[in-house]
């Protein structure tokens, strides 16, 4: 099939600084949509706004009008690069790339880049468009600097309140707004000062400062996460997390989740992880979910279910870690549900259920580690170490084979 769909990126300039493939793919096409601030430009450019559409809301409801016309010369004209953070990425998801033909735009981000001096590949790329502004926190990092989307003209005080609680007030924030259009701007403060109202159409800048709040880098503090006495420590939980090899996109299952640290963790170490935090204690689950807002990570997903009848229902794993709620038949499900070449780590801190622990390794093999650690502290006038109560980790890793699950070893 032919490119039918054209996917174009568009600036402030508006459409008499598109180019000439874009115009002639405007004449030729039989349907066009565009944001409705562009569609009396478009009118007086091809002397008819009759097939011209506006984005609907919610943006799904565009599908059907696509598919109405589809083999048709249609061509959707989006901000910026319609593959970056824009409608282009659904569509091809949609309709395949064989269908589309992609016409990127300079996006705002690249002028954004520019308007500060930042060279972009320094720059982290973020958006809060249709998302949660707490994912902004894991990469708030020292002396880092974040590109981020706004979803509207309350983003701004939005992400200047969040980081003030959350430590970053002396952040430095700029709001560039209408980039490359006769109404550009920019609003700068520190984000504990922000009282600017900015439109709804602009680009974050956010320098910040050059320290780490309490929230930064890997291994939080146990201070910091909110617990009932029953969390991974976080000197095992980095063990756990190491070993549970985070990536992008992967699938976490947090099993018997408590306090929803480990799986926190590894979020923030993987953007775009469908992370699970699965507990039979609603009290629990209710804490992580606090945890992970703090954490910037509120798109983790918390199940209240029984052991391990709530896990049928979740998507395969790449990484399993099981934290509380040990038992045989927990630890068989997660086996089998975890995808080839996938991960699991489990804790055990008794005797039962390190017993399960050694049970599991003797059936499937893997390792079985033995994590102690001691901390200094103050002993009257002097200092002695104080042990934690021993870890017991079993690390296994699923090779599937025509014969079954292999010991763990290549």
């Amino acid at each position: 099939m032919d490119r039918w769909l054209t996917i174009a990126g568009i600036g402030e300039t508006g459409p008499q600084a598109l180019s000439k493939a874009v115009k002639t793919a405007l004449a030729d096409a039989s349907l066009i949509v565009a944001a409705t601030r562009f569609h009396a430009a478009l009118a007086a450019m091809l002397g008819t706004s009759d097939h011209v559409l506006g984005f609907p809301s919610p943006l799904a409801d565009l599908y059907p009008k696509l598919e109405a016309h589809k083999g048709q010369k249609i061509i959707i004209l989006a901000t910026g690069d319609p593959l970056w953070f824009g409608i282009g990425a659904s569509l091809i998801n949609r309709f395949g790339a064989g269908a589309c033909l992609v016409i990127p735009h300079v996006s705002g981000l690249q002028m954004a880049a520019a308007r500060m001096g930042w060279p972009i590949a320094s720059c982290k790329i973020l958006t809060i468009h249709g998302r949660t502004i707490d994912q902004i926190l894991p990469s708030c990092q020292r002396r880092a600097r974040l590109l981020v989307i706004a979803e509207n003209g309350q983003s701004a005080p939005q992400v200047a309140q969040l980081l003030t609680e959350q430590g970053y007030g002396d952040a430095d924030i700029t709001a560039l707004a209408h980039l490359g259009g006769d109404g550009e701007a920019s609003f700068h403060a520190k984000a504990a000062d922000w009282q600017h109202q900015v439109p709804d159409f602009h680009i974050l800048a956010i320098s910040c400062p050059d320290r780490s709040a309490h929230h930064a880098g890997f291994a939080l503090a146990d201070a910091d996460i909110e617990n009932d006495g029953k969390l991974t420590k976080a000197d095992s939980r980095a063990s756990a997390v190491a070993k549970l090899r985070p990536f992008a996109g992967a699938v976490m299952w947090d099993v018997g989740a408590g306090s929803g640290a480990v799986a926190i963790e590894f979020m923030r170490l993987a953007p775009q992880t469908r992370g699970f935090a699965i507990d039979k204690n609603i009290n629990q689950i209710d804490m992580a979910r606090r945890n992970a807002k703090k954490f910037g990570v509120s798109n983790l997903q918390h199940i209240h279910a029984e052991l391990p009848s709530g896990l049928g229902d979740l998507p395969v794993p790449d990484a399993v870690f099981i934290g509380g709620g040990l038992s045989t038949a927990t630890i068989d499900a997660c086996i089998a549900a975890l995808r080839d070449d996938g991960v699991l780590v489990a804790h055990a801190v008794t005797l039962e259920s390190e017993a399960l622990l050694l049970a599991a390794w003797q059936k499937y093999g893997g390792k079985l580690v033995r994590l102690s650690v001691h901390h200094a502290d103050p002993v009257g006038g002097f200092h002695g170490w104080r042990p934690l109560m021993p870890v017991t980790q079993w690390h296994f890793i699923k090779y599937g084979t025509a014969q079954g699950i292999s010991d763990g070893k290549r």
